[in-house]
């Protein structure tokens, strides 16, 4: 899931009065918190900007009605699609709905309806540090040693709450247009504090415990260290 992103506009976004966070599952409240809620808080429309599409759904960034400097991007996913995936998908919100961290993009809330789920997040105006390091090859020590300490803050809460990220990357991590980073996409974290035996993350950032079926949140310093690797080289430091 993660935040959303656009390189072309320039938005600041603060979280302030709009950290209230909000989970949408079941019963009558379900009903309550649809499509007709949804356009009441949100400027949603047909018409608003579309920042990306996928195979379960689309991205559109719009504002809240009451705040239009307060910006947000909202992912409209489709039921019928997911089927399945649905669960996954309100394990995800559930752990966002743990989070408060600024190096962590931030979740609002649910809305639910028959036919798709609407989750309001954090809109941030940047690109992610896989874009950035394509451009620019790497970074200096200094401007390096910022964003892992960024990082490094981000990942100790998710462990200070017995979160496991297990998907490190520099796709996963965003880089706003005040030069801080977010950390984004939670589809494969769990919350425990047993060790982990099943497989999950991405070839070339997970560490080798992984692989064999066996390990726990020091899984996610290993991928850190990757990402600083390539943020001062410019390359993976592993490639087979």
């Amino acid at each position: 899931m993660g935040c959303f992103q656009s390189k072309t506009d320039e938005v600041k976004v603060g979280a302030g009065k709009y950290r209230k966070k909000m989970l949408v599952t079941s019963g009558k409240a379900k009903k309550q918190q649809g499509v007709n809620e949804l356009k009441a808080n949100y400027n949603i429309t047909l018409k608003s900007q579309r920042l990306g599409t996928g195979a379960f759904g689309s991205v559109f960034k719009t504002n809240n009605i009451n705040d239009k400097s307060f910006e947000v991007a909202i992912k409209v996913l489709d039921k019928n699609k997911l089927k399945d995936d649905i669960e996954l998908i309100m394990e995800e919100v559930a752990i966002l709905n743990t989070i408060d961290h600024p190096n962590i993009c931030n979740y609002y809330e649910t809305y639910d309806d028959k036919k798709f789920i609407y989750l309001v997040m954090e809109y941030i105006s940047g690109n992610t540090i896989f874009e950035r390091i394509g451009a620019k090859e790497h970074y200096g020590e200094k401007k390096a040693a910022k964003y892992m300490k960024q990082l490094f803050q981000a990942i100790n809460h998710c462990h200070a709450i017995n979160i496991v990220h297990r998907d490190i990357k520099p796709e996963n991590i965003m880089v706003n247009e005040d030069d801080e980073v977010r950390l984004i996409d939670f589809g494969l974290a769990l919350i425990t504090k047993k060790t982990i035996n099943k497989a999950a993350g991405t070839p070339y950032y997970f560490a080798p415990e992984v692989i064999t079926e066996s390990y726990g949140s020091k899984a996610d310093i290993w991928s850190l260290g990757v990402v600083l690797y390539q943020l001062v080289s410019g390359k993976r430091p592993f490639e087979a």
